[in-house]
């Protein structure tokens, strides 16, 4: 695999700036037109590639590297059709991680069947920060990483038709409410019926209320990432969100841990099926919180690599 790292060229640069200075204002026109523009054009490649740090946001004062993705390309075969893309989105309780630990196994699984992987940051509520970073940026930012990918999907040959996410811990939470709540698409000019999958792999924000009333040192990170407001917490919670009509994707979602981990997995999924959303729930019970993410792709796993395969071939088929 060559593995390379590329700045945005000047255009795009340009592109960007342009996209900040009248995000300050109005932000993006909130339409869902943008996939008939950008569908990706025949791109052939040969054998895998990935393209590291591109910077699909630029904000005075955040480092690069939090705006940024790397893009995992699969082989094209002869055809050099568009391919599918799964966009990942990295956990670390909102306040620690990085897309270069995220990936592990993932860009393997996935260009191995004809997908492309974009593994995305986003600014972290670290301590001590001036101005403070809280909900809803971490949201915000992986909405524009999305919207980067659309723009950029003729650059890099992907089928903007046939586009999924997933995210684990704190970055399934924000791919929750990516998914149901359509205020952060619609703020970058996409829609939910733009996404066609989503995969938040075990999280206990579907229900941001229940979750700080709960108590504990769980709660006060929850307390402490989308405050004390119970309004400002209903808001966050994905759970809020859910209604028949919406074009919420096909969700999957996993079941571990504790009674009250499982019960509010549960009160998520029964949501989405009154909703007439397609749900599927992997069991994991036995499962550690980091093994139901680090062991997607592995050769060895019996749990979680062949469902999520399953999952996204079936929403790309």
């Amino acid at each position: 695999m060559s593995i390379r790292s590329r700045a945005l060229p000047v255009a795009f640069g340009l592109v960007i700036a342009i996209v900040v200075v009248v995000s300050a204002g109005a932000g993006r026109a909130a339409t869902s037109t943008r996939a008939d523009d950008t569908s990706g054009r025949e791109v052939c490649r040969p054998g895998p590639d990935a393209v590291r740090n591109l910077e699909y946001e630029t904000i005075d004062g955040v480092g690069a590297n939090l705006l940024s993705l790397d893009l995992y390309l699969p082989a094209t075969g002869n055809s050099c059709a568009p391919v599918p893309l799964v966009i990942g989105v990295h956990g670390g309780g909102w306040i620690v991680g990085d897309k270069r630990g995220f990936t592990g196994d993932k860009a393997k699984l996935f260009n191995g069947q004809g997908w492309a992987f974009a593994n995305v940051n986003y600014r972290l509520s670290a301590r001590n920060q001036d101005p403070p970073v809280r909900y809803p940026t971490h949201n915000e930012d992986v909405a524009r990483a999305v919207a980067w990918l659309f723009d950029h999907a003729q650059e890099y040959g992907l089928d903007t038709d046939h586009v999924g996410i997933l995210g684990h811990s704190a970055g399934a939470q924000i791919v929750a409410s990516l998914t149901t709540d359509e205020r952060y698409l619609d703020d970058v000019g996409l829609g939910l019926d733009e996404i066609q999958c989503s995969f938040p792999d075990d999280t206990e924000g579907f229900d941001v209320v229940a979750r700080v009333a709960a108590g504990n040192r769980g709660a006060r990170l929850y307390a402490a990432i989308f405050g004390a407001d119970p309004e400002t917490q209903r808001e966050a919670s994905p759970i809020e969100h859910v209604e028949a009509g919406k074009d919420i994707p096909s969700m999957l979602l996993v079941q571990r841990g504790r009674p009250s981990r499982v019960a509010q997995l549960d009160e998520f999924a029964d949501a989405l099926r009154a909703a007439d959303v397609d749900v599927q729930v992997i069991d994991a019970t036995g499962y550690s919180h980091m093994q139901v993410n680090d062991l997607v792709g592995s050769t060895v796993d019996p749990i979680m690599t062949k469902p999520v395969t399953a999952f996204f071939d079936d929403c790309f088929s």
